[in-house]
């Protein structure tokens, strides 16, 4: 009984080990699981359905349009200067932060600098006080609601 016991939690601690561990696409991880490790050996019996979605990459993420917040910088309509300031704000914003998406668009005769895609107001707050520090000249910042993309 202690055996069986053991090779229990022997097993439990491969499968533990890994899912955290990264392994390469061509890889499911029944095969990871059937590599001898530390004196013991996982055989696994499967459906070739189930070792199909094994393999599938997960890695993919799909993009949907949803309502949510974004950050504006800039909003402007003076048609001399607009589209250049937004263009500039927007450098200026995408060099202090690579990660942080950033959209000009021009709905007249409005030139608009938004960054960002947050599905909750408290997350364009965290991020807005963030960029108040980061860019305190800028005093015309705020949330405004807007179509976001979403990642799942």
């Amino acid at each position: 009984m202690k055996k069986r016991t053991y090779s229990l939690i022997v097993a439990l601690v491969l499968v533990a080990v890994s899912a955290t561990t990264l392994m390469a696409k061509d890889d499911s991880i029944v095969r990871e699981l059937e590599q001898p490790s530390n004196g013991g050996v996982v055989k696994v019996f499967q459906s070739p359905e189930l070792a199909s979605l094994l393999l599938r990459d997960t890695t993919a993420l799909e993009e949907q349009m949803v309502s949510g917040y974004r950050i504006q910088v800039y909003s402007d309509n003076m048609q001399r200067r607009a589209k250049e300031m937004a263009q500039e704000r927007a450098q200026m914003i995408q060099a202090s932060d690579s990660t942080l998406a950033t959209y000009v668009t021009f709905n007249s005769p409005f030139w608009r600098v938004r960054v960002g895609n947050y599905s909750s107001y408290e997350e364009a707050a965290i991020k807005l006080r963030e960029l108040k520090k980061q860019f305190p000249a800028i005093s015309d910042m705020r949330i405004v609601k807007d179509i976001i993309v979403e990642k799942y």
